[in-house]
């Protein structure tokens, strides 16, 4: 079923050992940096003392300091997580669009990037962009195992109608389910589809699951070798890991991207998106068309402590050119 293997996607493995790394290199770096300098010091003046323990003392109080920095950082403390992000988030948009304008790839080769197998043993379905949220990861063929979820976004269509995924969903037809990773980081997979990370609010309020429309009217755009397809966000429900109806076929042409909830990572958040408007690859305007450019942006499908590997945009091998 598709909460047994999206919880996978809920229960990651903590980054204890990464962090522990982290305090420890900042513990040592300070007693050597300050030891230098003590040593240095010390041979201004003609001195030849030199105290172990004042060392020790400020390597410790500088690694207490790193500890409840990155403490308040990762539990959103103040909002911090979420002023930082979205202020990063502006700046990176900008400099990439600007980026964007001087960049001269032609949309067939940005179509045969979209569409390039990176992954071996998947097949690839095409890219999905968010552009609000920076978000771009390529599609691939298989929600229900650890390889497609860890290679970016996958179509999820085990539903209550079809629980063995016979039906291949389509692009722009019926209900299309996404699925990717929430790394619980604000940027990673689709991470940056929860409104206030490591909160469970708005989603979940007391024991109530609730909902958002902090991303309504945003512009959801998937393209695979036909074109472009733009999608624009209803709202955001909230369900349990087993609420497998969400996946249901429908008439309309819709869109429902399936990401965890942190740290209630029994629920999932839910964002649901209808079909506005289908563009082939030379009708589409030159906007949506530059969302999809890997020469110049970046995707965002990897995070070293999890699932490390070659990202397929201008922070990897550019859609295969680098």
């Amino acid at each position: 079923m598709i909460s047994t293997v999206l919880f996978k996607a809920a229960a990651m493995p903590s980054q204890n050992v990464h962090q522990i790394f982290l305090f420890g290199t900042v513990f040592f770096a300070t007693f050597i940096i300050f030891s230098i300098g003590q040593l240095m010091l010390n041979y201004r003046r003609n001195r030849r003392n030199f105290s172990f323990y004042n060392g020790i003392i400020v390597s410790c109080m500088m690694t207490v300091l790193a500890i409840g920095t990155v403490y308040v950082y990762q539990n959103n403390l103040f909002d911090i997580n979420d002023t930082t992000r979205k202020y990063l988030q502006k700046h990176e948009r900008t400099r990439v669009n600007q980026k964007s304008l001087k960049d001269h790839t032609q949309r067939s080769m940005i179509s045969k990037m979209v569409m390039r197998n990176a992954t071996k043993g998947l097949e690839k379905q095409g890219f999905v962009s968010i552009p609000s949220q920076n978000i771009l990861l390529p599609i691939y063929n298989d929600a229900y195992s650890d390889s497609g979820l860890n290679a970016g976004a996958n179509y999820a269509n085990r539903s209550e109608v079809d629980p063995t995924g016979q039906h291949k969903p389509i692009m722009g037809q019926g209900n299309y389910g996404l699925a990717a990773h929430n790394f619980n980081d604000g940027h990673t997979g689709f991470s940056a589809l929860q409104e206030s990370t490591n909160h469970n609010a708005p989603y979940l309020v007391q024991g109530q699951l609730k909902g958002s429309t902090w991303l309504k009217g945003q512009n959801v755009l998937l393209a695979n070798q036909k074109g472009i397809y733009q999608y624009v966000i209803s709202g955001q429900t909230t369900v349990l890991a087993a609420q497998v109806s969400v996946l249901n076929p429908t008439k309309n042409a819709e869109l429902t991207i399936i990401s965890c909830l942190f740290p209630s990572t029994q629920y999932r958040i839910i964002t649901h998106a209808k079909l506005q408007k289908t563009y082939t690859w030379e009708q589409a305007p030159a906007t949506y068309v530059s969302e999809f450019n890997l020469n110049v942006r970046n995707t965002n499908a990897h995070v070293n402590w999890w699932n490390p590997g070659v990202e397929e945009g201008a922070n990897g091998d550019k859609g295969g050119k680098k």
